[in-house]
């Protein structure tokens, strides 16, 4: 698991691209597999800002993109958010593969 730090800016598309590696650094098949992850204010929080759109662009050499519209960013607060990505894998285990702080800054144009 890495800690990342992330800024989205308001009313903005968001999208960043992973590429998973073992510790070889030979990529993973994830063409099976699945992805999730959220932005909240606090970890504890049930309140979700925004769910992350997750893409396998090359499922075979292990490429994901992690992707929010505008409409979704346009919706969250201003501020620091904290959030994660994780992975699914097809025998149902979970891996974290990132978390850190979400800093969505302001929006003035609309």
């Amino acid at each position: 698991m890495a800690s990342h730090d992330i800024t989205i800016d308001q009313g903005s598309s968001y999208s960043k691209t992973l590429t998973l590696k073992d510790d070889n650094d030979t990529v993973i098949n994830i063409t099976n597999d699945s992805f999730r992850g959220q932005i909240r204010k606090h970890h504890s929080s049930t309140d979700i800002q925004a769910t992350f759109s997750f893409s396998i662009t090359n499922g075979t050499g292990g490429v994901v993109t992690w992707s929010l519209t505008p409409t979704q960013t346009a919706a969250m607060g201003t501020g620091k958010f904290v959030y994660d990505v994780e992975w699914v894998k097809a025998d149902s285990t979970v891996v974290r593969l990132l978390e850190g702080v979400a800093d969505c800054t302001p929006e003035v144009t609309r």
